[in-house]
């Protein structure tokens, strides 16, 4: 692949991404065959050190719907998002599930799914409570403070709608009828139940995040579109009409048609007002847009300037690479960054996106997941943009035979190197044909990343572990926080068609940990004032924590955003593995504003919340 001719603004930054050379050369990684952990060592008692599934136990007890077993249209095929969020103010997090219908047909005859809602009473124990009374087909979330007012709010969005869910004193989510508009087409909104024309699509969106583009302290939204599916004339296994229809097939069998073939909906990015309300200013923002089909949205600064971009994973297209010009207005780089297409040049199916420093050089990582007989990507930062470490990590060879959604780069054992944790499950359940080369149901995977950059999978040792290799269902959206307050991060999982998954850490239990929240100001701006300014949820606020000393020495780095994975958004606090460390050195904030701020050392295994301008002020030992 050669590189194109890029703006000046560019042309430093991804100068030499075209002409970084991969190992062409897979790593072999385990005995286990590609993409499967390996098999547990013991059969019996749940061991310790593990991350165990128990939802059931501790009362989440949502089950995912969304169409018929079968699959017969593309819809039913994506799932549902989750979120987690502090509802009520009372420093644990809460869980908010999307959730879809039993069949197409439902959309037009009714009733509509409202979104599953969870109370955590304490320790990561659950109790349902009542959700906020929609009424729809949901598939993506995003969380932020969208009206400024210190507590996290919810986007949900889905097959015709997109609702913004504000955060009243009881910690209930209230409705905002209108705060986010859909495109102006006719037919756009698709109202449950209601009488409707053949011929028209609504909008259907995917993943959604909330994130501040024009850094003016409001929370925008970038709205990840997919496909025209109209309900009253969906495509069931070909597309045209008569002679000329082509059926949909995959290797020799007949499934859903989608997305190729049928329309993409363009992207589009909403800009927050500050009041819970948003305006869409896509033509304005999302300059010489292409549209393609939109699984994954993932913020991050990915040019290490201080505002926050946008990468888009696409399925079946081109994936996007959207370059802030830091006023909010942007251009796709993808091309010049090396992240659009495989490493042949093929577009890819992509599904989902995760963002972290694999290597602590200090740059952001991304990790992209996508179809089966392709893998998740893997693009390593650097001075001069990115490159692809697909191959010489080995994840080319352990993720191929998958089909992978949700992934998410964390520490989960402590030991101050991010893990890829994904979540896997085939569209097609003719996967479980002979010869498909791979399965409709698929486990949820895991890999450790050391110095050496090489993927190793990770061992299930129980039966009730998260990573349990005899899967029956696969999954979807998944979200990454601390649920039970012992300073792990926790994992929690929309399996498609099946019961949910809480994840809990119970990995190095020997490491110490550090959570860091981030906050802006909470004093209102000056009329007068001028400049950038810090959101007042800390969202883009860059974190670098020094450990050790000497040669010791080494700097973790994370970017505070909640939109992570697949149609799912994550605990906005940061969370920091110190290994054997029983202090670290110092904690430097980048903040949005572009204030940089350097705060001395403390002990570990605290919860800190820093906020611009006023240092840590709060400081909580985890509950071990």
């Amino acid at each position: 692949m050669r590189c194109l001719g890029a703006s000046a603004i560019f042309v430093g930054l991804f100068a030499g991404a075209c002409s970084r050379a991969e190992d062409a050369a897979p790593a072999p990684v385990s005995a286990d065959g590609p993409g499967a952990p390996r098999a547990a060592t013991d059969a019996g008692a749940q061991p310790a050190e593990d991350v165990v599934d128990e939802a059931r136990e501790r009362g989440l007890d949502y089950t995912n719907v969304s169409g018929g077993r079968e699959k017969r249209t593309i819809l039913e095929a994506n799932g549902a998002g989750v979120a987690l969020l502090d509802l009520g103010s009372d420093g644990d997090l809460d869980v908010v599930f999307a959730q879809g219908l039993d069949a197409l047909a439902r959309v037009l005859s009714g009733p509509g799914a409202d979104l599953e809602v969870f109370e955590n009473v304490g320790r990561g124990r659950f109790r349902r409570v009542a959700g906020p009374g929609l009424s729809g087909w949901w598939t993506g979330l995003a969380t932020g403070d969208v009206d400024g007012d210190g507590d996290p709010d919810l986007v949900a969005a889905g097959y015709g709608a997109l609702e913004v869910l504000l955060q009243d004193e009881r910690g209930a989510l209230v409705p905002r009828k209108g705060a986010a508009p859909l495109p102006a087409e006719p037919g756009a909104r698709l109202e449950i139940g209601a009488a409707r024309s053949k011929g028209t699509a609504p909008a259907w969106a995917t993943s959604i995040a909330l994130f501040d583009a024009d850094r003016d302290g409001a929370l925008d939204l970038y709205v990840g579109q997919y496909v025209d599916l109209d309900p009253l004339a969906p495509p069931l296994s070909a597309l045209g009409e008569g002679a000329l229809a082509v059926p949909c097939r995959w290797k020799g069998h007949a499934v859903f048609c989608g997305p190729a073939g049928l329309p993409a909906q363009p992207d589009r990015l909403l800009r927050g007002r500050g009041d819970g309300t948003f305006v869409d200013e896509s033509a304005a923002r999302l300059l010489e847009q292409r549209p393609g089909y939109t699984l994954a949205v993932l913020p991050f600064d990915a040019d290490q300037d201080g505002d926050t971009d946008v990468f888009v994973a696409n399925d079946s297209t081109a994936n996007l690479l959207w370059i802030n010009d830091g006023r909010g207005v942007f251009r796709d780089h993808a091309y010049e960054a090396s992240v659009a297409y495989s490493a042949d040049g093929r577009a890819q199916a992509g599904m989902g996106a995760a963002t972290a420093d694999v290597n602590r050089d200090g740059l952001p990582d991304f990790v992209v997941t996508n179809f089966s007989d392709e893998p998740t990507e893997l693009y390593l930062g650097s001075p001069m943009g990115f490159a692809r470490a697909t191959y010489t990590s080995g994840l080319a060879r352990e993720t191929k035979r998958l089909l992978s959604w949700s992934p998410h780069l964390v520490d989960l054992d402590g030991d101050g190197w991010s893990e890829l944790l994904q979540t896997n499950g085939h569209v097609y359940p003719q996967a479980d044909e002979a010869l498909s080369g791979t399965s409709y149901a698929q486990p949820i995977t895991a890999w450790t990343f050391g110095a050496d950059g090489r993927a190793r999978a990770r061992v299930a040792r129980g039966p009730n572990s998260l990573f349990a290799p005899l899967a029956t269902h696969g999954a979807r959206g998944a979200a990454i926080g601390d649920v039970d307050g012992d300073g792990a991060p926790d994992v929690v999982v929309a399996r498609l068609d099946g019961p949910c998954a809480l994840g809990l850490n119970r990995l190095g239990r020997d490491a110490h940990r550090l959570e860091v929240r981030c906050e802006g100001p909470r004093a209102p701006r000056a009329p007068e004032a001028n400049g950038p300014r810090t959101p007042r949820d800390g969202h883009g606020a860059r974190v670098l924590v020094v450990v050790g000393s000497g040669a010791e020495e080494h700097a973790l780095y994370g970017e505070a955003q909640t939109a992570q994975g697949y149609q799912s958004a994550s605990s906005p606090a940061l969370a920091f593995g110190l290994g054997a460390a029983e202090r670290y050195a110092s904690l430097r904030v980048l903040w949005p504003s572009g204030r940089v701020e350097t705060l001395p050392g403390g002990p570990a295994d605290r919860r800190l919340v820093v906020r611009e301008g006023e240092g840590v002020v709060a400081s909580t030992e985890f509950a071990r």
